[in-house]
């Protein structure tokens, strides 16, 4: 086993019932145990014997029902919470009983966040991680959600909104049972609590009233772990649900058999079908219906689920009825999207499954397994020896079966704060997929990988809509709030809503390495009251006692908010957007006894992990990152108004790195910017310092004019005084290899400034591939270093080195006679003031500019240009200099003075004997100069 220790003060009362079912669990489990001994030794053997058999019962069977029966379980009894046969008793079914014949439905229940729901891990108000005055534990029993708003009250409240009743009537549709359905906060079970009339888990609340009245958990009974939610294929969550609702809790989990002919629900009482079992009081081999948990199952809670492909998917906008399809609008079916019923914007086109693993048919528990599961297990590497790179120890497979721990691997999601130390247990995309094959055509592999989690290009949209707002200061007719939805155009409770789906925000988030990747999320925003203090949230029913009067709103509520004056209000106008309707229902509030109400709100983030897309869908335009309107950096919309102009925040709790910023535009909506800076990010392309291409533009520009200024002088003064022929002379100055050279240095450092142009400004040459031209960029750097790296051998070794040279003495009055004729001399014609020869090429302005240009620029381009290639190879060497948001700037100004030295040296070519002489010189070898 691993060492996962999950243990709670609970544990005592399991062991008193498990003395219960003992006797009758050991038969059965040795049994059991022999069974699984046989099939390990010839288990294809009998799997195919069992289930040929199964086919021809099957085929000979009258029976229509669609359910599959389960070929290697073993048939049994269904039992009560006596461990009688509910065949005889006619009570209700308690898996504890039925299912702990043969597995360890104690350790199982200990065992499982899903079950717990935070009850192991009950703090004082406030003291969980999400930080709310009002919030009792980190998990769905006792953390408050305010998108279904009604909450779980603290004991000692003065209003109370839900008791532990109230909240499993309410939400026990998503909870699996056991834990807080079944025991105290202290740890009892809920049967067995005395009465107290403080106590709110022996009270529950009146709806007419607010009081608080007795419960009775004798009567209501108690919902134990619902073994057949999961491992059945077609449970009945609706009749499930139902009993709930009712408050007949000890009938839920039988109420999930209705439909599989095992039992009937007929004029509201539950009878068990006696052809379903046989002579022995076991279920028939028919009936056995015990499965691994499929995406269905998974779906009841979880998320949209829709594995028919033949069947078109059907939901209603933004209103979906299963949670993370709501909240992120992810959907999980193998359809390709243009067959759905869905009315999606540019269907015909979405030739593309929902998600891709879906399509492969692979199932939730594939990733989502059991960390004790042999077939999955994977020891620690804190725990696991070093000297070995496979452990093979697991539990043997009976083992397993009887305790199977039910707390299933997960990643790490925004929203979800229980059971923190199963975070980033699951498999991950590099678990199946090797990046680095899959990923061959993207530069910068490396770098890619750190900054960015797969998620982020494999979900580059969303094409269901999701909730974005949820304005609780105001109700709608069915006590409703007011919402806004994100990726929807249209009523999105019709079907004529299209759907346009969403891009998801890009925010940084811890990865199962610890470092921070930028993953996709969509953000919802919520505003709502709250009271006293420590503040609590205003219960709903406070709200519509403030804003309806006989039915119907009250009428300061329509004088106020009525703005078209016709008597009805609509989504429109329910808005609290002036201080006289935000007093208006703060002196109702007060008048119902709420102590200072204010508005408050708060923005949940959530995170998207399914709806993959395959490599032909998935984000792979290098422009889309690398531009000014970055993928990374591009806002969310978070609401198209500010109730109360409240801003909200971000609830705590998150390993995300929420450090964007909130900003209010013109029309009032409300968006979200995420930054690059606070992680460190440098995306080229679209990160650049204003003030480095101002500088290296103006210095650019100032060069141009200078040149453009002097050579118009030169051509004013050339036309009034046409200037005396001067005697000259032909010299071969430069050799094939200089010539080579240097034209190979000039075309490699133009293309360079061209690409890195590019590169820079990406959004400008939208008609370039981008990826293309880093590659030529990379390349012609490396034949530039090549080329730098052959030149100075060549002029060390032919001792031309000393053309670059200056010397000392007098070098000051030659560069000022220099410089006075290019500013005076050259205008009237005067002679160069020195002899360009073999030995001596350049005049000691040139030498200084290429002294500067070869020793200090180039030298320094190559290196920022290494390091930033470099850094995915070296990070610490860049890091140490400032890392890319150091080294990308810098070498951006050295370009604009490459730059700004090419348009100087160009003009200043021209200045020879005749304005082409130099160039034809670098051309043929020969220059003509002045005697």
């Amino acid at each position: 086993m691993i060492g996962v220790d999950v243990s709670n003060p609970i544990a005592i009362n399991h062991k008193k019932r498990k003395m219960v079912v003992m006797a009758n669990k050991t038969s059965r489990l040795n049994k059991f145990s022999r069974l699984f001994t046989l099939a390990g030794i010839s288990l294809l053997l009998i799997a195919g014997a069992i289930f040929f058999t199964q086919q021809v019962v099957s085929a000979q069977s009258s029976d229509t029902r669609d359910l599959q029966t389960s070929p290697l379980h073993p048939t049994f009894p269904l039992l009560d919470e006596d461990g009688e046969n509910v065949l005889n008793s006619g009570k209700p079914v308690s898996t504890m009983n039925t299912c702990g014949d043969c597995h360890d439905t104690v350790f199982i229940t200990e065992h499982s966040y899903h079950v717990s729901s935070g009850l192991n891990d009950i703090k004082n108000p406030g003291g969980t991680i999400t930080e709310r005055p009002w919030d009792i534990t980190p998990g769905f029993f006792g953390s408050w959600n305010s998108i279904e708003y009604r909450y779980l009250s603290p004991q000692g409240d003065e209003k109370i909104d839900l008791t532990t009743p109230d909240w499993i009537r309410l939400y026990g549709l998503r909870h699996v049972g056991g834990g807080p359905a079944m025991y105290s906060q202290d740890g009892p079970l809920l049967q067995n609590l005395p009465y107290r009339s403080s106590n709110l888990e022996t009270n529950s609340v009146d709806p007419e009233t607010g009081d608080l009245i007795p419960w009775d958990w004798q009567e209501s009974g108690i919902v134990e772990m619902n073994c057949f939610l999961c491992h059945t294929p077609n449970p009945n969550n609706e009749a499930r649900g139902e009993a709930l609702q009712k408050g007949e809790f000890k009938w839920a989990n039988t109420a999930t058999l209705v439909g599989s002919e095992i039992v009937e629900l007929v004029s509201g009482t539950y009878r068990w079908n006696p052809d379903a079992f046989s002579d022995d009081g076991d279920l028939q081999q028919d009936y056995v219906f015990i499965q691994e948990p499929n995406n269905n199952n998974c779906g009841l809670c979880h998320g949209l689920v829709h594995d028919d492909v033949e069947d078109p998917l059907i939901t209603l906008g933004c209103s979906p009825e299963r949670w993370s399809t709501i909240t992120t609008g992810q959907i999980i079916s193998p359809q390709k999207m243009s067959d759905s019923g869905l009315n999606l914007a540019d269907k015909e086109n979405l030739n593309r499954s929902w998600d891709i693993h879906a399509e492969r048919l692979l199932t939730c528990v594939d990733c989502h397994y059991s960390i004790n599961n042999p077939l999955y297990y994977q020891e620690s590497d804190f725990t696991k020896p070093t000297h070995l790179l496979f452990d093979p120890r697991r539990l043997e497979f009976g083992e397993y079966l009887e305790k199977p721990l039910h707390q299933f691997a997960r990643g790490n999601s925004a929203q979800n704060n229980v059971a923190p130390e199963l975070k980033d247990t699951m498999r991950t995309c590099v678990s199946c997929h090797d990046v680095g094959e899959a990923h061959d055509w993207l530069p910068y592999q490396e770098s890619h990988f750190e900054a960015l989690s797969c998620e982020s290009c494999h979900i580059p949209q969303l094409f269901s809509s999701a909730n974005m707002v949820h304005d609780w200061t105001v109700l709608l007719p069915g006590s409703l709030p007011n919402r806004e939805c994100r990726g929807s155009d249209g009523d999105v409770n019709t079907m004529g809503s299209l759907l346009t789906g969403y891009e998801p925000v890009l925010i940084p988030n811890s990865d199962s390495d610890g470092e921070m990747r930028l993953a996709p999320h969509n953000l919802i925003t919520t505003w709502f009251w709250v009271y006293g203090d420590p503040p609590r949230p205003v219960r709903q029913a406070d709200l519509e006692a403030a804003y309806f009067e006989d039915n119907a709103y009250h009428p300061g509520i329509v004088l106020r908010f009525d703005e078209n004056k016709d008597g009805e209000l609509d989504s429109g106008e329910l808005i609290i957007d002036s201080p006289a309707k935000e007093e208006f229902v703060r002196d109702r509030l007060i008048f119902l006894g709420l102590t200072n109400p204010r508005i408050t709100g708060e923005v949940q983030p959530y995170s998207i992990n399914h709806d993959i897309a395959s490599a032909d869908w998935a984000l792979a335009d290098c422009a889309a990152c690398h531009g000014e309107q970055s993928r990374i950096t591009q806002p969310i919309k978070l609401a198209s108004y500010l109730p109360g102009n409240i801003l909200p925040e971000f609830v705590p709790g998150s390993d995300l790195n929420l450090g964007g910023d909130l900003q209010q535009s013109e029309d009032g909506s409300l968006y979200y910017h995420p930054t690059t800076e606070l992680e460190n990010l440098y995306i080229f392309g679209h990160n650049s310092l204003p003030w480095v291409d101002w500088l290296g533009f103006g210095l650019f520009s100032f060069v141009v004019l200078g040149v453009t200024t002097h050579g118009g002088l030169r051509f004013y003064f050339t036309i009034r005084k046409s200037p005396a022929e001067k005697p000259t002379k032909k010299v071969y100055l430069y050799s094939s290899y200089e010539r080579l050279w240097h034209w190979l240095q000039t075309s490699a450092i133009v293309l360079l400034l061209l690409t890195g142009l590019v590169i820079h400004k990406p959004g400008s040459f939208g008609f370039l591939y981008y990826r293309n031209v880093v590659s030529i960029h990379n390349i012609l750097s490396a034949i530039l270093a090549v080329n730098a790296g052959l030149s100075l051998f060549y002029h060390l070794a032919s001792g031309e080195i000393r053309q670059y040279i200056p010397r000392p003495r007098g070098f000051f009055d030659r560069t000022f006679a220099q410089a006075m004729y290019y500013l005076r001399g050259i205008y009237k014609g005067e002679n160069h003031p020195f002899e360009k020869t073999t030995e001596k090429k350049l005049n000691p302005l040139q030498q200084i500019t290429y002294f500067g240009l070869l020793n200090i620029l180039l030298p320094l381009q190559g290196i920022t240009g290494l390091l930033m290639w470099g850094v995915q190879r070296w990070p610490s060497i860049a890091s140490s200099l400032g890392g890319l948001p150091i080294l990308a700037p810098a070498h951006t100004m050295i370009a604009w003075l490459f730059a700004s030295f090419i348009v100087l040296h160009v003009y200043l070519t021209t200045t020879g004997h005749t304005p082409v002489s130099s160039i034809e010189a670098m051309i043929n070898g020969w220059e003509e100069i002045e005697a």
